[in-house]
């Protein structure tokens, strides 16, 4: 099986943190951006299976992002973070090209099952 590349996107530090230990220690290679545009610069750069994207960064609004990296990268799986219960953007988000919602808190048997449900779909 080829190696699979996740990108997490989220402006809070211990997210990365948590994320990223979660998903090596499943065998993903992870990479991480705190902002929209060192996001947008890693998915023009290299090829990603998934990307978790956080629906609220500090420079670029969450749906915005997605939409920018399903341009660039329409085949890659994208799941959206948000704290804020699910409404409007939900839709928003999966007629951008998100690929499902994941709400915070996340726990970790959440974040597994969600990861690998994204990428085992079409």
């Amino acid at each position: 099986m080829d190696e699979i590349k996740i990108l997490i996107v989220d402006d809070e530090e211990n997210i990365l943190t948590i994320f990223r230990l979660l998903l090596e220690n499943k065998g993903y290679r992870v990479d991480i951006a705190s902002t929209a545009e060192e996001a947008l610069i890693k998915v023009r750069s290299q090829k990603y299976n998934l990307c978790l994207l956080d629906l609220n960064l500090p420079d670029m609004h969450g749906i915005e992002l997605l939409r920018q990296i399903h341009q660039i990268d329409p085949g890659m799986k994208k799941l959206m973070v948000t704290g804020e219960s699910p409404g409007a953007d939900t839709q928003t988000a999966r007629n951008n090209g998100a690929d499902g919602i994941i709400l915070k808190p996340v726990n970790r048997v959440a974040l597994i099952t969600a990861v690998e449900t994204a990428l085992q779909s079409g």
